[in-house]
């Protein structure tokens, strides 16, 4: 084994580019998602109103959402009727709108019950429940306020106000990450998602770029210790950055740790063991670098959804939760939250550790195939059409469907909850009950006390708490406001946000019936006075994704990069090979991915049931122009490349960045101005969002000038620079005289 590790050190001096690959990418990394949430909080969102009374009443409303921290309300924003937020919406300038109806003060003040509607951008998925939220939260404030001055003039307690605006009111407390920060919630797991596609893509790229005999015999003839002296020094590379990563979330950022940190140290470990392991099995099995690495890429890529961390992994089909428990990040994932969110002991993640574990040992069993393929020498390069061919086609398809069967549940359901009802009354038993009938909760035990319901917490079973004191029917019988306390996992921001939804519905209802029964019990002249009080409804309604899917916001995304990524690496492959000259086959190349074009933007979100707003033709040309860009870029990127798979090793490890840059899943108005302007650079920041703004939300080309503006002018710049240095590229009759 010593002789194998003086050989990989040696290769390591005289080629710097793996050393270099192995310490530099995944630092960058680490910078990047410590940085990319800026605070990790979603605020000052750009926000409008749509004021149709323009009176005292309705300005009031306005000064109330202008209060909110989330939400930026600027004097061009307010608007005199409906149409023009909706087109200031569909332009991005704003997130959500308001809409005061033209007879508000009219309807407030007659007795009647008129409604304000908040709309909000739901193809943003995370700015628009921050917006929905906030504006839920600050009307609420306003209607309250018109119950306090009703009750001053009948002279009700404090008490007796609040039992009228909110009979009963959840206390609702997230496990962890209080604050909802984004940055506590994403930036940690998905650095060691995009470090298991580099660790995995890497260790197929070194093994299968040096598959001779002379590599085995410096192993003395053994496959494993052959093996062990190649990967060593990487793998103590690898180790050492997740214990700076951890360093650096826990220490410098401050993430929160409710458990011990030894455990993160240890799992961080596992993880990058586990993930070598399983590169050297798919080198091993395919003993070709090309598929293998088209494969470990593939696979990669896929932990940003077999995690768990985005869309939680048991609203799958039953197939796809098996296939992500197959991979390492998933029981890593596992292993994080269950101490981290939980504060559960090692005892807590057994499971996941042993599977990591297991992992590494099933994975070492296929290294006996890989001394097989060196010996009948077997590991020579497919040919770079083949390789090329397989990206193209079998990414673009393969990926698309993978994607979109694994998202097609779109929505989750029956989060299991536990729940203590210490109250034990006809009213706490009916409020559970009509919980357990909502789509989104289902109670998956009733304890009986709060070690018991801490205990499924910290399992894992339960993704929430309810509890509901003993007082609960009492205080509601007596006029006076009557608190539970609910408390919910962060471990998915899904799981979450369907919890409090389903709490909050259920306890609206209840309210609506209690509220009238709250009021009867007062004295008959407090009760005439309080029957005046104005009052107003509210109803919110989401925009361009009316369900609020997470395939319906994800999967548009993903089809822009899918198609850019798997452009770039077969335009890679092509130009690392150096045989043949890039001008033959870059126009050929973006012929046939325009062509591919219609399949993942045409016919795929028709397949999925995904949005589909955009004008055939407009969503052509537009296709065209982002196929230009993307293949000017792959073109000026080439010029880079020193053979065919180094490509294959850098581009699956931008996959979820490009994501992250392009402001859909956290805001652009959060992100910092650096990381803003670096997306500049890439093609699919503005694809992203003209592709969604075109198909999704259903503009016209018009509409989306800016996007068109940037794409054309990458092309030219990408494309002047391709031109300016492709003379230098060795064409095939320089290499075949």
């Amino acid at each position: 084994m010593k002789q194998a590790l003086y050989r990989e050190l040696e290769r390591i001096s005289g080629c710097r580019r793996h050393f270099i690959a192995a310490v530099a990418i995944p630092l960058i990394s680490l910078i990047f998602m410590a940085t990319i949430f800026g605070n990790g909080r979603i605020e000052n969102l750009p926000t409008g109103v749509a004021d149709c009374s323009n009176t005292p009443a309705s300005r009031s409303i306005i000064e109330s959402a202008k209060a909110s921290p989330v939400l930026e309300i600027k004097p061009q924003h307010i608007f005199s009727n409906e149409a023009q937020a909706r087109e200031a919406m569909q332009r991005m300038e704003i997130y959500g709108y308001i809409v005061i109806p033209e007879n508000f003060t009219e309807e407030l003040h007659s007795g009647n019950v008129p409604t304000i509607t908040c709309y909000y951008h739901y193809v943003l998925l995370a700015a628009g429940g921050e917006i929905q939220g906030a504006f839920v939260k600050a009307l609420g404030g306003s209607s309250a306020s018109l119950v306090a001055k009703s009750g001053d003039a009948a002279g009700i307690t404090d008490a007796q106000k609040g039992a009228i605006t909110l009979p009963t009111s959840g206390i609702f407390t997230s496990t962890y990450n209080s604050t909802l920060n984004y940055g506590i919630f994403l930036s940690y797991p998905f650095f060691f998602i995009f470090l298991q596609i580099f660790i995995l893509v890497f260790t197929v790229y070194i093994i299968g770029t040096d598959m001779n005999r002379e590599w085995l015999r410096s192993g003395n003839g053994s496959i494993l210790k052959a093996l062990g002296g190649k990967l060593l020094p990487y793998a103590s590379i690898f180790f050492t950055q997740t214990l700076i990563a951890n360093y650096v979330f826990f220490c410098l950022k401050g993430i929160p740790v409710q458990g011990n940190l030894l455990a993160a140290n240890i799992s961080s470990l596992l993880l990058v063991a586990a993930t070598i392991s399983l590169g050297a099995a798919i080198i091993s099995i395919i003993p070709k670098v090309s598929i293998a690495i088209s494969i470990a890429s593939m696979i990669g890529a896929l932990g940003a959804t077999a995690s768990g961390v985005t869309f939680p992994v048991e609203n799958m089909y039953p197939a796809f939760r098996a296939l992500c428990h197959l991979l390492p990040i998933r029981h890593f994932v596992l292993a994080n939250q269950s101490f981290l969110y939980n504060g559960a002991g090692l005892a807590y993640s057994w499971v996941s550790y042993a599977a990591l574990t297991a992992t590494i040992a099933i994975c070492l069993c296929a290294t006996p195939l890989l001394k097989g393929s060196i010996m009948k020498d077997r590991g020579k390069p497919l040919p770079v059409m083949w390789g090329t061919a397989l990206v193209m086609l079998g990414g673009t398809l393969g990926y698309g469907f993978l994607y979109g069967l694994m998202y097609h549940p779109n929505i989750v359901t029956e989060v299991p909850v536990a729940a203590i009802d210490n109250s034990r009354s006809h009213l706490s038993r009916e409020y559970l009950r009509n919980l357990e009938a909502t789509q989104g909760v289902t109670i998956l035990a009733e304890c009986t006390d709060i070690r018991q319901g801490g205990e499924l917490m910290k399992s894992g079973r339960a993704k929430g708490l309810v509890i509901i004191p003993d007082g609960f029917a009492a205080n509601s019988a007596q006029g006076i406001e009557a608190p539970f306390a609910v408390f919910e996992t962060t471990t998915s921001f899904l799981y979450y946000l369907t919890i409090q939804k389903a709490v909050a519905a259920t306890m609206q209802e209840l309210n609506n019936t209690l509220r009238t029964n709250v009021v009867k019990n007062l004295p008959l002249q407090q009760q005439l006075i309080m029957a005046q009080t104005p009052s107003f409804t509210t109803r919110s309604v989401p925009i361009y994704n009316s369900n609020g899917g997470y395939g319906s916001y994800l999967l548009p995304i993903a089809i822009i990069v899918i198609f850019f990524q798997t452009l770039l690496m077969s335009g890679g492959i092509l130009a690392g090979s150096h045989t043949i000259h890039p001008l033959k086959f870059l126009p050929m190349l973006a012929g046939g991915y325009f062509l591919l074009s219609f399949f993942l933007t045409g016919l795929l979100p028709r397949i999925f049931n995904l949005p589909h707003l955009a004008n055939p033709v407009e969503l052509a040309l537009y296709m065209l122009l982002f196929t230009a860009a993307s293949t000017a870029f792959t073109g000026a990127a080439g010029l880079l490349l020193k053979d065919s798979e180094e490509v294959m090793l850098y581009v699956p490890f931008f996959s979820v960045g490009l994501i992250f840059l392009s402001g859909t899943s956290f805001p652009m108005v959060q992100i910092p101005h650096f990381w803003q302007v670096a997306g500049y650079f890439f093609p699919t920041s503005p694809g992203i969002m003209g592709y969604i703004r075109l198909n999704s939300m259903g503009c016209t080309l018009q509409d989306i000038a800016p996007q068109l503006w940037i794409l054309a002018l990458q092309t030219l710049i990408y494309g002047a620079i391709f031109l300016l240095y492709a003379r230098k590229i060795v064409n095939l009759q320089q290499h075949n005289p």
